[in-house]
């Protein structure tokens, strides 16, 4: 089954995108997920369950982010980078700062 994206969702995905200053943590964090590849064959429902579970429960970040590089069973060098520059010393303090980041963007 294949999910049409109007043109409304894109231009608001893209305006969100656009407004996180490239050094917060919320950048970093999307930066890791553009670096990263699902399986083929994955449902986009399985990775949104994936991360559903890891804003249910953010101290689970360090096993969120090996899942989400061993998805595909391929840990890359972009993975491996983007994950590093994440700087996370303390799974619930990294998430913490995200969602103080996206309560301050002002779209």
């Amino acid at each position: 089954m294949s999910i049409k994206v109007d043109k409304f969702l894109l231009a608001q995905n893209m305006a969100f995108l656009i407004s996180i200053p490239p050094d917060s943590h919320l950048a970093k964090l999307l930066s890791f997920c553009l670096a990263t590849k699902a399986r083929e064959n994955t449902p986009g429902t399985e990775i949104l369950k994936m991360t559903y579970d890891l804003m249910e429960k953010p101290s689970n970040l360090p096993y969120w982010t090996q899942d989400v590089m061993g998805h595909d069973l391929d840990y890359s060098s972009e993975e491996w980078k983007a994950l590093g520059e994440m700087g996370i010393q303390d799974a619930k303090e990294f998430m913490a700062t995200v969602w103080q980041e996206l309560e301050n963007l002002s779209l």
